[in-house]
């Protein structure tokens, strides 16, 4: 079923974007709403195309591994076998460019790359990996406004014009977690309503508010036991797909919990 789950997967993606049920909430359109219920359907393809990059890796790895010339101590893969990693990052860019959706494209690409690694053990496509984020990004950068509007209110946010408008809600969260502090105002005893979607994006500053950066550490601890459990499970199966599937599904939790967490406290643009 791996062909099968790649289109479902990339069905899944572009659900959003059909006429009626499509709908774009804060500028990205990733959600479809039917009936009066809202969705992202992209939570779903992430699992379906965890499934596709496991099986795929499964018959590849062996042709993906093989070197052709070795650079600064670094085996090189070939040429021919850059393929599938330029569809993988083209997609990416298409999600980003099409559905606005910089989280699920840092996604998509960060665990396609990541179990390339595992499935190899070559060096060489993380760093052409992460020299594909880097040039993918700057593209994206420079073509598309509301990606610059994004890293304008991460580098700008606490400018007069920003405050008000574009970067209030990552300002009001700092500002809750400053009040936090050390050991936060008690559970229960914040004020999560004056941060725009604590309930949701920005869920960390609420707790940081609460609990304090003491109560944030813990957290970050106990999403990465998970992660780590996730990662001894990868190592501990026999069989290549589920050691695949396992490491994908904890880098999965990984990434997303990273871009969340760094993008409240503002270490990367939200």
């Amino acid at each position: 079923f791996t062909y099968t789950a790649m289109l479902a997967g990339l069905g899944l993606l572009l659900l959003p974007l059909l006429p009626f049920i499509g709908t774009t909430i804060n500028g990205a359109r990733i959600w479809i709403r039917v009936a009066g219920f809202s969705f992202q359907p992209g939570e779903l393809a992430k699992l379906v195309l965890l499934v596709f990059f496991a099986g795929y890796l499964v018959v590849k790895r062996d042709v993906l591994a093989l070197a052709s010339r070795r650079v600064l101590g670094i085996d090189l893969p070939r040429a021919r076998d850059l393929g599938p990693v330029l569809v993988a990052w083209v997609a990416s860019l298409g999600v980003l460019v099409f559905e606005r959706d910089l989280g699920t494209s840092l996604l998509f690409f960060g665990v396609f790359i990541a179990l390339l690694y595992v499935a190899t053990e070559r060096l060489s496509w993380l760093l052409i990996g992460i020299a594909l984020f880097l040039s993918g990004s700057f593209i994206a950068w420079s073509l598309f406004s509301h990606v610059r509007a994004r890293v304008d209110i991460w580098l700008n946010a606490f400018d007069p014009q920003n405050v008000s408008d574009s970067s209030y809600q990552l300002v009001q969260g700092l500002f809750g977690m400053g009040t936090g502090g050390l050991l936060g105002k008690g559970l229960g005893q914040g004020r999560p309503e004056i941060v725009p979607y604590a309930q949701t994006d920005f869920i960390v500053a609420a707790i940081a508010e609460e609990l304090g950066l003491t109560g944030v550490m813990a957290l970050l601890i106990v999403y990465a036991i998970v992660v780590q459990r996730g990662l001894r499970t990868a190592i501990a199966v026999r069989d290549s797909f589920g050691k695949l599937l396992a490491a994908g599904l904890a880098f999965s939790m990984a990434l997303q919990f990273f871009a969340l967490v760094d993008g409240v406290t503002r270490l990367i643009p939200l």
